[in-house]
């Protein structure tokens, strides 16, 4: 589904939230995160919005699920996605501003900065990106099966890399 005119509206908004504060979270190296995450509402168990500024690709290290069903709404720049079809292979699809996705909470993806519109990377992406209620844990689709995210991250030092796969 596009909504280009609304994907617009809701650009000049976001913006505005970025430009007035500082990120709620910070996702990946400190000093060099991949994500920055501003959460619109207060976090609650029912669903949450986040408005997420990509400046980096996702670790590509596996692809990793969510713990609850959610839609995107790409508002600028465009992102590739890395998924696991159906058939259980990847497959790429591209996200443009005006698209909106609805992923299940056993989807496995990765987001990547789409760099072939342009010549040149992207700067970053914003999308907005709202979460229902959490019905499991989630983690990542290693070779050798699901891992955790408490085995796959740093769960120590929130939103570092860590071991992965191995």
């Amino acid at each position: 589904m596009k909504l280009v005119r609304l994907s617009r509206y809701l650009l000049k908004r976001a913006e505005r939230v970025m430009e007035s504060r500082k990120p709620d979270f910070l996702i990946g190296p400190q000093g060099d995160p991949y994500m920055q995450r501003w959460w619109l509402i207060p976090r609650n168990r029912v669903f949450n919005i986040y408005l997420h500024r990509i400046l980096h690709d996702d670790d590509d290290r596996a692809l990793h699920d969510h713990p609850w069903p959610s839609v995107s709404i790409m508002l600028k720049g465009k992102l590739g996605e890395l998924y696991r079809g159906r058939d259980g292979q990847t497959h790429v699809r591209k996200i443009q501003p005006g698209r909106i996705i609805w992923r299940g909470p056993w989807f496995a993806h990765r987001l990547t900065l789409w760099p072939e519109f342009s010549g040149l990377m992207q700067p970053f992406a914003v999308t907005i990106f709202i979460t229902g209620p959490r019905v499991r844990e989630w983690g990542f689709h290693c070779p050798k099966g699901w891992r955790h995210w408490k085995e796959f991250t740093a769960p120590a030092d929130r939103g570092q890399i860590g071991r992965g796969c191995d």
